[in-house]
């Protein structure tokens, strides 16, 4: 489970990046709606809200000074046993105070690896330059596309679910069922999912004729739609799409648009988005590094 605070420090005197408060993070949150190139900027701030009313230590939002009211600059961590992923977002084209923070930080360590998550390509640039020159070595680079849908579209999907299964929420009890599918899965990687669920939450199918899981999803780190899976021998019967837009219609209903990162080598899932009506927003990385060398 998630710690409190062994891989940031608190606040110190000098240092660039300070804490964003949570009263702020709404009008953070606004900036990038109305700015509207980042998809999931918006997210990331509404989905950290309601999750720090839960456990205000699993994600930070933390901002080089005060920059955030003029460019929006912002990071958000979010701290695991093993790792952390760091989220990072300005609508500075020049990305100058995400340099600044990242090479004069003390808060964060680069001593344990750290996930840079979903790296839109507004940034994606710099952050590789901050890598290189911090020396931190690059183990995973995964580039996927964006797809999003509009509240609007999403709140019009039609929900029907077959006679042999029942829509239910996910429990966090239900990670260990998940976790050995998950093609992504590491060690401890089913407390994280477990986490997931408890806090920003999933939706599955389960046979009603003996309450097998057969397909799920679950919202990712940042408040996006991810994990979607159906078991091998239940495929190709619609079931990821009854999933997805029933998980999209829960985000529309908190007035978000539904947002995924999907691998451009991932052609049966970008083919399900496009027909539910899902549109290609760009690009983003998800960059996994190891400890500075």
């Amino acid at each position: 489970m998630p710690t409190s605070s062994r891989a940031i420090m608190p606040e110190c005197h000098n240092e660039i990046l300070m804490n964003i408060a949570d009263e702020d993070l709404e009008r953070l949150a606004e900036m990038y709606k109305e700015h509207g190139e980042i998809p999931y900027a918006s997210s990331v701030l509404i989905n950290g809200i309601r999750v720090r009313k839960k456990r205000n230590f699993y994600v930070r939002f933390m901002s080089p000074g005060l920059c955030w009211r003029e460019d929006g600059t912002f990071f958000a961590v979010i701290e695991f046993p093993h790792c952390y992923d760091l989220a990072v977002f300005t609508l500075d084209r020049s990305c100058k105070n995400v340099y600044e923070g990242l090479m004069k930080t003390k808060r964060l360590h680069f001593t344990r690896p750290i996930v840079f998550y979903a790296v839109h390509n507004t940034v994606y640039s710099m952050v590789k330059k901050v890598l290189e020159e911090k020396n931190l070595q690059i183990k995973s680079n995964k580039p996927h596309h964006i797809f999003t849908i509009s509240v609007e579209k999403a709140q019009e999907f039609k929900i029907d679910v077959p006679d042999q299964v029942e829509l239910r929420r996910l429990s966090p009890l239900h990670a260990k069922t998940i976790d050995p599918h998950w093609p992504e899965r590491f060690q401890n990687s089913e407390e994280l999912l477990s986490t997931l669920i408890e806090l920003v939450g999933g939706l599955g199918l389960f046979m009603k004729s003996n309450n097998e899981l057969v397909s799920w999803a679950i919202l990712s780190e940042i408040g996006q739609l991810g994990f979607i899976q159906t078991l091998e021998s239940y495929q190709k019967k619609g079931y990821a799409g009854i999933i997805t837009k029933a998980l999209c219609k829960k985000i529309a209903g908190r007035g978000e648009n539904p947002t995924a990162t999907v691998p451009i080598d991932d052609a049966v899932s970008q083919s399900m988005f496009k027909k539910l009506g899902f549109e290609n927003q760009g690009q983003c990385n998800y960059i996994t590094v190891d400890s500075a060398v």
